[in-house]
């Protein structure tokens, strides 16, 4: 019964609300819930243990926002992204607590602080993280008197640290155990897809596999000389792709995969990760060139798990060198317009919150300027959405913070229900932002009645002040600025076609070394694509519904790579080459394509000579520019 209402409501809200308040489904993860609780709630035990439970609080919030920045992947990825969250952080209270007290000149140190946040945030994950939380400390540290400048950053360190020591518990006995996750996890989607084909599974198997390579070479990127397991690893990857692919060459084949090639899949993920025997390939089913691929690429991950050595060809580690990767940050960080006005928006919305605490225009006026902090962050989603999330998290949040003040009395109690939320907000990352809201305004609450003893009457303002700094947010610093009217959808598609362009240039030269790569890249602006995409449907009917016109034109161009891929996969086992003139018109086709894309013109018909070897490609590539020129408003 509940069931058919709670549809019955999805199917009478607006497309966009429901989008933004889904909630993806996900399995706990135990460990780190259990270590963000031991995280956060240590530093306070501490501080009760020494009768100055207030003492624990920066820790705390140090151990918090470090737990929160451990969004996975290799060991160094995690303390490098850790590591410069707290930081930020560190250096955030420094500045807040220095301005605290100084009245207007508080406010342009925000304002300041706020451009010097947007700027790091564009350099990369860790930036990002380490620029919110270099506001977010500087925002506590002008409204909350929580001890001296450099005894409350050394203290906030303390915290972070403990919570990076936790995350690296398994580093000594375990010190490749992400990456070996990543690998498993891969073959393990790789078998969903043989098994399942489904809608959504190749998405899935995608979406692990680059993942997997993330992982591996963010674990590999500044070391010098070769590491043979990481080699290795890198190569069974390289085979799940292959075995995709020749999937896909299956299925535009018209036949099934043979019998046992499921369970070859699976038998590869178990011996992963159990150290096991490789399991036996399967060798039934009729010859073809795209069974052929099938039995070569698991014959190849059989032997690479046998002992054997990786092929001589495979692409190779990218080291790039200190200069280079400086130079891509500074690019990022000064060469883009979305960066120039992203870094405006937040400064004004900032300045304005700010303005409001200093005005005393509510009563923890601090709440407020951590929301539009919180809320306006575009490289985490839309803003919109987060607006909306963020107010209907709050109040729920609120509402189970106001249970808990009225039902627990103050003093070490309430650590017990501090333990139960701060558990659950990974949990509540991995579902739904609006969900780890919920989780984190009754911590919140809890943490500022051990500094304040407020009671219950935290809550309402705690709701007040976070609704306030949402308005700010959406009448400020998203309805004036026509580029949260628009979304880069457009621009994204045209950069997948143009590497899907790129890929099928050289995808059957075999002497290209960087054949690989070039698919990888294809596969990757397809997820960025597909990222762009799902952020841009959370956002208002006006936006919405544009954009969920791109959709036909996404899955064309999915079936063009697919196609290519899968092309590619015969010709290497038997199939004919196409001609050098095929694949340049077909190319020319992607591109003219993309091109029109960018300029907001339909294309023409593509011009693609007729070759019986690359049927399957012209035939995606006339199927995208048809749909393309059906829809071409960017």
């Amino acid at each position: 019964m509940f069931r058919n209402a709670a549809g019955r409501l999805a199917d009478a809200a607006p497309g966009w609300l429901v989008e933004t308040v889904r909630i993806r489904p996900a399995p706990p993860r135990w460990w780190p819930m259990l270590r963000t609780a031991l995280a956060v709630v240590t530093p306070l035990l501490a501080g009760l243990a020494l009768g100055r439970i207030a003492l624990g609080l920066l820790p705390a919030m140090g151990a918090m926002g470090t737990a929160l920045a451990d969004q996975g992947g290799s060991y160094r990825a995690r303390v490098v992204r850790m590591g410069a969250t707290a930081l930020g952080g560190a250096v955030g209270f420094l500045l807040g607590a220095v301005a605290r007290g100084t009245g207007w000149w508080a406010v342009l140190v925000t304002v300041a602080v706020a451009v010097l946040s947007a700027l790091v945030s564009t350099t990369g994950a860790a930036g990002s993280s380490a620029g919110l939380q270099l506001l977010v400390m500087t925002v506590l540290g002008t409204g909350v008197p929580l001890g001296p400048p450099v005894t409350g950053a050394l203290l906030f360190l303390l915290g972070a640290g403990w919570a990076l020591a936790l995350a690296l518990a398994d580093w000594p006995l375990h010190p490749r155990a992400p990456e070996e996750a990543a690998v498993i996890a891969a073959y393990r989607a790789l078998g969903g897809l043989v098994a399942g084909r489904a809608p959504g599974t190749v998405a899935v198997f995608d979406t692990a596999l680059r993942n997997a390579y993330d992982t591996v070479f963010g674990a590999r990127s500044t070391s010098a000389g070769t590491d043979p397991w990481r080699t290795r690893a890198v190569a069974l990857l390289n085979q799940a792709s292959l075995v995709r692919n020749a999937l896909i060459s299956l299925d535009l084949e018209g036949r099934d995969p043979p019998e046992g090639t499921a369970a070859a899949v699976e038998g590869i993920a178990a011996s992963l990760a159990g150290g096991g025997p490789p399991p036996p390939t399967p060798r039934k089913g009729p010859d073809s060139p795209a069974t052929r691929a099938l039995n070569s690429a698991l014959d190849g991950a059989v032997e690479l798990l046998s002992g054997g050595d990786p092929p001589a060809d495979g692409p190779l580690y990218e080291r790039r060198g200190r200069g280079e990767r400086l130079r891509q940050v500074w690019e990022r960080v000064w060469s883009g317009h979305l960066t120039r006005v992203y870094t405006v928006r937040l400064a004004l919305c900032m300045g304005v919150a700010s303005a409001v605490s200093e005005l005393n225009l509510v009563e923890r006026s601090y709440w407020t300027t951590l929301t539009v902090a919180l809320v306006l962050k575009p490289d985490f989603g839309s803003v919109f959405a987060r607006a909306v999330q963020r107010a209907l998290g709050t109040l729920a949040g609120t509402v189970l913070g106001t249970v808990v003040l009225v039902a627990v009395p103050y003093g070490p109690a309430l650590l017990v229900p501090v333990a139960v939320f701060a558990g659950l907000l990974p949990y509540g990352m991995q579902r739904n932002w609006g969900l780890m809201s919920a989780f984190q305004a009754p911590l919140v609450l809890l943490l500022v009645d051990l500094l304040t003893h407020g009671g219950p009457r935290l809550a309402e303002i705690r709701l007040v002040d976070t609704l306030a700094g949402c308005l700010i947010v959406l009448l400020l610093g998203y309805l004036p600025w026509p580029a949260s009217w628009e979304a880069p959808v457009g621009p994204r598609f045209a950069d997948a076609v143009s590497a899907t362009a790129d890929y099928l240039r050289h995808a059957f030269d075999p002497g290209h070394t960087g054949r690989a790569a070039l698919r990888h890249r294809v596969y990757d602006a397809l997820a960025d694509l597909r990222t762009v995409f799902q952020r841009a449907v959370t956002e208002p009917a006006v936006i919405s519904r544009r954009i969920t016109t791109w959709m036909p034109a996404m899955t064309a161009l999915e079936r063009v790579a697919d196609a290519t891929a899968a092309t590619v996969a015969r010709t290497e086992h038997g199939a004919p080459p196409p001609s050098d003139g095929a694949v340049g018109a077909a190319v020319a086709s992607l591109e003219e394509v993309a091109r029109d894309v960018r300029a907001g013109t339909p294309p023409g018909r593509p011009e693609l000579a007729e070759d019986e070897s690359l049927e399957r490609v012209n035939s995606a590539v006339r199927g995208l520019s048809d749909t393309v020129s059906g829809h071409h408003a960017c």
